[in-house]
């Protein structure tokens, strides 16, 4: 085997450093273009209280170069510049021409897409802005969401004039509630994913959830209308309609317990002569249970002599 190396050395040696040199001459060959898409623009030179905007915001960039080099890169090598020096508020059109692309030495940009982008130029204004915190999940069963505060309850936002008139508060990072049975607090950050936008003057925001009892309503149907008169009365009142439906309001576990024997209609005829009236029903519910509705509402009820039987 040592021998085997030992032959021909000069000549094994010599095809080895020729198929090397082959090697890197091919790699260092300018190869096929490249395409590399979502490349994003970016500004310098930018005007004082303008805010610089583009459309499209990323362009398409072909390269060609030595293969060593095109096959290696990446996309966040390639950097794509937009001049701004002079420039003065309002929409105009930048062609590609004038793009400042930075590339790694001996790749050369072959083609870029789109050829002209639209750049607006708007003023940078600061403007006090609501908190609005970002809530997940659901409490408990039987709980709702009462109401969220926080403090403080406004920060400064600084941005382009148009973005912060669309901007209706600023988002919190997110707050899960789930199954949570009890009012509960929190610190959480401004959560502004815009880069454009900047919050002044950031601070921690503490967040305070107060829960409320989630009312369920409930409707009873036929449940029997009583008449309210002394015993010792000598007249007998009669009912056109005798049974009421009855819709209520209530605690998701009250309503729960609730049956129609806990439910009482009720009207009273005491002080009332001979006659017939139009009157309202007196309802009467466990606490915490309100009526929200009663039919029909209002009753016809007739009042005349009791027929006495003589025996």
């Amino acid at each position: 085997m040592r021998n085997w190396f030992r032959h021909n050395l000069g000549i094994k040696l010599a095809s080895l450093a020729c198929a090397l040199a082959l090697f890197f001459y091919v790699l260092g060959q300018q190869g096929e273009p490249i395409s590399f898409g979502d490349v994003p623009l970016d500004f310098y030179n930018e005007p004082i209280n303008l805010a610089p905007s583009v459309t499209p915001d990323t362009i398409s960039v072909s390269l060609q170069g030595p293969r060593n080099i095109i096959l290696g890169l990446e996309r966040k090598q390639i950097k794509v510049y937009l001049d701004l020096k002079g420039k003065e508020k309002g929409r105009f059109l930048y062609p590609s021409e004038e793009f400042k692309i930075k590339c790694p030495e001996g790749v050369r940009v072959v083609k870029i897409t789109p050829r002209i982008v639209s750049v607006n130029l708007e003023p940078l204004i600061t403007k006090e802005m609501e908190i609005k915190p970002t809530i997940l999940g659901k409490p408990a069963p039987g709980y709702g969401i009462g109401k969220a505060t926080s403090s403080p309850k406004s920060l400064k936002v600084r941005g382009p004039e148009s973005r912060l008139k669309a901007l209706t508060g600023i988002p919190t990072t997110p707050i899960d509630v789930s199954d949570i049975s009890s009012n509960i607090a929190r610190v959480v950050k401004a959560d502004l994913t815009e880069r454009d936008l900047k919050i002044i003057g950031e601070v921690p925001i503490q967040v305070a959830i107060d829960l409320v009892r989630e009312l369920v309503e409930k409707r009873f149907k036929d449940i029997p209308v009583k008449i309210m008169q002394p015993p010792s009365s000598l007249l007998e009142a009669r009912l056109k309609e005798k049974e009421a439906t009855i819709l209520l309001r209530g605690p998701q576990e009250a309503m729960a317990a609730l049956s129609p024997k806990d439910v009482t209609v009720a009207i009273d005829v005491t002080d009332l002569s001979r006659g017939t009236y139009k009157l309202k029903p007196e309802v009467t519910v466990p606490p915490k249970i309100e009526v929200v509705s009663i039919t029909p509402s209002i009753f016809e009820v007739t009042l005349g002599s009791k027929i006495v039987f003589m025996e």
